[in-house]
């Protein structure tokens, strides 16, 4: 606890983005769950010290994601897979969850978060292929942790994805390496097309959707494309970091940001203007990259192009097929 309060001291760094630094919360949220656990007197002393481990790995990526000499790419990649594999505490912690599974999702968080912490040691010589690698297994823990992923679906992702975070600690040849990636990938998108598009709203839908965009698309493709739809003022000082969105009424968001003067800002967009750039930036084929969020962009555009006869180019074609496909 100490070593995690320390954490969030950091994390109030005025260099620290608004966006990592919501990130690391929600962390820190999700492991003072998993303490609440660690600490009760029903734990068994085997999970116990399992979850403990977990914690102390993702605590140590929060450190090198908030470390100064992180570069910022490193410190965001950092920032998102500690927070992501925070998520599978629960289910870790969790009594139901099968043994094999437990194990499973316990390697693959262990894994992914010592390859980040190795590659933002002073000196490294690898790169950041690790945690490049380590991202995209993060993909997996979205799915893993949705309730609504079907059973079959969550025990194929979490093998692929297990076999993928052994093989960044066994140095696997790189074309094994890649065909291991390959498959937890199609895994991810089999998860992705399993589950039925959500019955939102679409101002909560259009919400979640711009908040998992943000997190994963960079921000200088988003300033390219939302060009057309924010206020000129952003376009001339340039937007540093696009940060969130919170609803805001039936057909808008208020969407915030940091300038590159380091100001924050918040505008009202239109969602019928807003989601079709949006679209621009991710295309559908890889909307999985965003977990179950990426089915709230699709309930948006299907909305959007039923009700309003906007259209949002290939998410509207994909959120079609979808919806007929469960029909």
């Amino acid at each position: 606890m100490e070593q995690l309060t320390t954490t969030l001291q950091t994390v109030e760094d005025p260099g620290t983005s608004p966006q990592e630094r919501d990130s690391a919360i929600r962390t820190a949220q999700a492991l003072s769950s998993a303490l609440d656990v660690i600490g009760g007197s029903g734990t068994p002393p085997a999970l116990r010290g399992q979850l403990t481990g977990v914690v102390k790995h993702v605590t140590a990526t929060l450190n090198a994601a908030n470390h100064s000499g992180t570069p910022p790419e490193q410190r965001h990649a950092a920032t998102l897979v500690a927070e992501r594999s925070a998520s599978l505490l629960g289910m870790i912690g969790d009594s139901r969850t099968p043994a094999g599974l437990r194990a499973s999702l316990i390697r693959m968080a262990n894994n992914s978060n010592s390859a980040v912490t190795h590659d933002s040691m002073p000196g490294s010589h690898h790169g950041h292929a690790g945690t490049k690698v380590a991202e995209a297994m993060s993909v997996s823990f979205l799915f893993l942790s949705d309730p609504n992923t079907p059973d079959h679906e969550r025990k194929e992702l979490a093998d692929a994805t297990d076999e993928v975070g052994s093989s960044l600690q066994n140095q696997d040849d790189q074309d094994a390496s890649n065909e291991k990636s390959d498959r937890m990938e199609k895994k991810q998108q089999e998860a992705f097309s399993a589950q039925d598009l959500p019955d939102a709203p679409l101002p909560e839908a259009a919400e979640v959707c711009t908040n998992a965009v943000f997190d994963s698309v960079p921000d200088d493709t988003l300033s390219s494309n939302l060009k057309s739809v924010v206020p000129k003022r952003w376009d001339t000082e340039g937007v540093n970091d696009f940060w969130k969105s919170n609803e805001r009424g039936n057909d808008s968001l208020d969407v915030f940001v940091q300038l590159q003067n380091d100001k924050p800002d918040d505008s009202e967009l239109k969602i019928e203007h807003l989601i079709p750039k949006l679209a621009d930036s991710l295309p559908a084929s890889r909307l999985f990259t965003l977990g179950p969020p990426g089915l709230r962009c699709l309930r948006a555009a299907l909305q959007l192009d039923r009700d309003f006869g906007v259209t949002s180019d290939s998410w509207a074609k994909m959120a079609v097929r979808m919806a007929k496909g469960k029909e």
